[in-house]
């Protein structure tokens, strides 16, 4: 990271050798579904740095080329990269929304939306709440056998503390623009997405841990072969042999999707090996195992909407969730697909730029609604 800093500075002072230009170049072409801050100097804006930084690439870039720069060499792409590119042309193309830019109708600058944050409740066993944002950090109370430890902004962890404890159970409900980190008492660690509910025990005894979800979470399962892990998503339930997957079982979208990263996990009869993902239809309740794409898969986590050959509704349910907006048709949505990625950290306005870019459907903001045009 400090070797990119050093480079983007030395760039834009006009002191980087040939080698070097060519080297940023290659970054700033380069796309990672991980992604990395800017880096910045000390009291330096970063949107300046960013505005400053495309000003000078932007007119000498070349049509990128579908390729990716090992993430190690050039740091990867960093947030203020807007990639989207409409499905049939070659390539992806870059695009550059400024922030600062009013960009939509005319009161988009009054009613902008900011991305999702770090917001969360907490549902106790005797149904009393505690809204997390505003909870300080530390010990929040105790639940059954356990200790509730707000850590940081954005976190909260269990931590076993009697053994003879009651096991009652606890939800924690991430709202519409919202998302939150949990530990659960068996240290296993999950993320959840806007609009997304986790139930679960503050201590797991018998034969099995279990917990329920509504939305979308990513797991990373703490290992106890005697004591095997299962997530009940509506009518499917996922046995977890010691993996790392994520969930989505949105009440808005047609399928509940369960996707393997590592490890192992069985969805009814079937054992999913990593790569693949169980597809369970609401409409017939078909249950089918088919490859998937793991990047797009995990991009929320990492920071970005990805898309591969998505329609727009289907993308216009992701955004609503993300920045708590509801999507209003005026007019049907084209039959483009899209594919490439835009950072989950712009504002609702540039994103949807983006959008307009490549489609044919144009967007307004009318308080809290996306409405979409011709």
């Amino acid at each position: 990271m400090q070797h990119l800093k050093d480079l983007i500075q030395r760039y834009l002072k006009g002191n980087a050798s040939p080698e070097e230009v060519e080297a940023l170049h290659e970054w700033y072409d380069s796309f990672d579904d991980s992604e990395v801050p800017l880096p910045v100097e000390p009291g330096e804006d970063r949107r300046m740095l960013e505005q400053r930084l495309l000003n000078r690439l932007k007119p000498v870039m070349q049509p990128p080329k579908v390729k990716r720069i090992p993430f190690w060499r050039y740091a990867a792409a960093a947030a203020l990269l807007a990639l989207v590119a409409v499905a049939g042309k070659i390539g992806w193309q870059h695009r550059y929304p400024s922030p600062q830019k009013n960009i939509m109708a005319d009161n988009t600058a009054a009613t902008d939306k900011p991305p999702a944050n770090k917001k969360a409740m907490l549902t106790l066993a005797d149904g009393s709440t505690i809204t997390l944002d505003d909870a300080a950090n530390g010990a929040l109370g105790k639940q059954g056998g356990a200790n509730i430890i707000k850590k940081e902004k954005g976190q909260l962890a269990y931590q076993a503390a009697d053994a003879n404890g009651a096991v009652v159970y606890n939800t924690l409900t991430v709202p519409r623009g919202g998302q939150y980190q949990l530990v659960l008492p068996d240290g296993t660690n999950v993320w959840l997405n806007s609009a997304t509910s986790l139930r679960y025990p503050t201590s797991f005894r018998g034969a099995e841990r279990k917990v329920i979800l509504q939305g979308q979470a990513y797991f990373e399962i703490a290992a106890n072969a005697t004591q095997p892990f299962k997530v009940q998503a509506n009518e499917m339930e996922v046995v977890v042999l010691g993996t790392r997957f994520d969930m989505m079982a949105y009440a808005d979208e047609p399928t509940i999707n369960a996707t393997l990263v590592d490890g192992k996990i069985k969805v009814q009869n079937k054992i999913l090996r990593p790569g693949q993902q169980a597809v369970l239809a609401l409409s017939g309740h078909e249950l089918t195992v088919r490859d998937a794409d793991v990047n797009k898969i995990m991009a929320w986590k990492n920071g970005l909407f990805v898309f591969n050959n998505m329609d727009l509704p289907t993308i216009l349910r992701e955004i609503a969730r993300w920045y708590d907006v509801e999507i209003v048709y005026q007019s049907a949505p084209g039959k483009e697909l899209y594919g490439g990625g835009i950072s989950r950290n712009l504002n609702l306005s540039a994103v949807l730029h983006v959008l307009e870019e490549n489609g044919t459907n144009h967007f307004k903001t009318d308080g809290n609604k996306v409405v979409v045009l011709p």
